[in-house]
């Protein structure tokens, strides 16, 4: 990682002649610095690498536009090197890891930052994210009034409202919204250089309360964009991505002692629990609220009380668990580790490989397929296989009389040893489960 690392603006895979070369967040690379930051049985000079290299790109993904600064949560990726201007698309699955990923950040540094941009980021998908039945949607487009960004930038003109509200030369000159358009030549896209705690020590000022007069013409403005025409949401409710976004709710209610996300979290996990299973207790992948618009190139199949009809693959399940178990660290309530432990034990009997190890993609009763495929690769979602070991590496942990999860865990990650041979930086997320596997077993 620090071969492809971008010290400058953070980040990874980034070219020294190609600076509008796309930049993703990949959360599955900021789990893994996370977790060599935080093991204290690490040397502190690589604790202290993993972190420079975490909080480097952390400060810039959020001082860009890649963060909403007026409406909270991340966009889909940046299309230069400085996260200066994103693909204005905002989908669940990044959100949703990078809601953990900035609470546990902030619960590492203390970096008051981490927890404003947790908080933006928990109130945006409260607001525009949550379907009336307590799950999540999938994603938010980049389109309307048929162009991307349309909804999210801003001309002079569409500024000068707000031009004599109080502290609107500072927020204009923090956020970039005077001088030269940053966006298209003719648009502003708000951003900063540098985090609002360390603009305010530069200026002398107690930040919460910089923050607070911040908020005030943040407020005004994300109020008068909502007039405009929106991006089309797509209200699919998918179990992958909603285990994740349970997963972030859950970790930035427990660090930030927030009850209301925790309450969020475990709302849409009922929902899925109670309304996306089948007879047997297996899990369907998709879900469509009846009368609601859905991506027509998607291949949900809705029966008229809106349940898909598409088993569930290996993501939904690992996913899943997954945010069980984040609900279960931050409640110690019993009843999401017996679910977790329910659906794994499910997972296995459908998923498993019984002759190389590690989980097929998906299940043996799945719609007749050539061939069942593995994926072991972390990308912008994580891989099922690297997710499923993490959960049974947890459940081994927490429940002594099922000591064969550390033994499916072990077999699942012997399964991308080749793939950390040839590209270690191809599955962060499973290397952190090997960390977590070594540490059990010197245990």
């Amino acid at each position: 990682m620090a071969e492809e690392f971008d010290a400058v603006h953070g980040g990874f895979g980034f070219v020294e002649d190609q600076p509008r070369k796309p930049k993703f967040p990949e959360p599955s690379n900021l789990f893994f610095l996370l977790h060599r930051a935080e093991d204290s049985s690490l040397d502190e000079s690589i604790r202290r690498e993993a972190e420079a290299m975490l909080t480097r790109t952390l400060d810039k993904m959020a001082a860009g536009g890649l963060q909403d600064h007026l409406g909270g949560g991340f966009h889909r990726y940046s299309v230069d090197r400085f996260w200066a201007i994103p693909h204005f698309e905002k989908m669940l699955y990044d959100n949703g890891q990078l809601a953990s990923v900035y609470a546990r950040a902030f619960g590492l540094t203390g970096k008051m930052e981490y927890r404003w941009v947790t908080e933006d980021l928990l109130d945006w998908a409260s607001r525009e994210m949550l379907a009336d039945e307590g799950a999540f949607f999938a994603a938010i487009d980049a389109d309307s009034e048929g162009e991307e960004g349309a909804f999210y930038r801003w001309s002079k003109d569409q500024m000068k409202p707000f031009a004599n509200l109080p502290s609107w030369e500072t927020f204009a000159k923090l956020y970039q919204l005077s001088g030269t358009a940053n966006f298209e030549d003719a648009f502003y896209v708000p951003q900063t250089i540098e985090g609002l705690a360390e603009r305010a020590a530069e200026m002398q000022l107690d930040a919460p309360r910089m923050r607070q007069s911040m908020a005030k013409i943040r407020e005004a403005m994300r109020i008068a964009r909502d007039e405009r025409e929106r991006p089309g949401i797509d209200t699919k409710i998918l179990t992958s991505w909603n285990g994740l976004m349970i997963a972030g709710f859950a970790d930035a209610g427990r660090i930030l002692q927030r009850e209301d996300a925790i309450d969020i979290a475990k709302r849409a996990a009922t929902f899925i629990l109670t309304s996306m299973r089948q007879s047997d207790g297996s899990l369907y992948r998709t879900y469509a609220s009846v009368g609601r618009t859905t991506d027509e190139n998607t291949e949900t199949e809705v029966d008229s009380q809106g349940k898909a009809k598409l088993n569930g693959y290996l993501d939904d399940y690992a996913m899943l668990v997954y945010g069980l178990i984040a609900l279960h660290r931050a409640t110690g309530e019993a009843n999401w580790l017996q679910s977790a432990r329910e659906l794994t034990d499910l997972q296995i009997k459908k998923f498993w490989d019984q002759q190389r190890g590690g989980f097929f993609f998906t299940s043996d009763d799945h719609q007749s397929l050539i061939a069942r495929a593995k994926d072991p690769v972390d990308g912008a979602i994580p891989s099922g296989n690297s997710v499923a070991a993490l959960n049974l590496l947890y459940l081994a942990d927490e429940i002594e009389t099922k000591n064969e999860y550390q033994s499916y865990a072990q077999r699942t990650l012997e399964t991308v040893a080749g793939l950390l041979q040839r590209s270690p930086a191809s599955a962060p997320l499973a290397a952190v489960a090997i960390s977590e596997l070594l540490s059990e077993s010197n245990e």
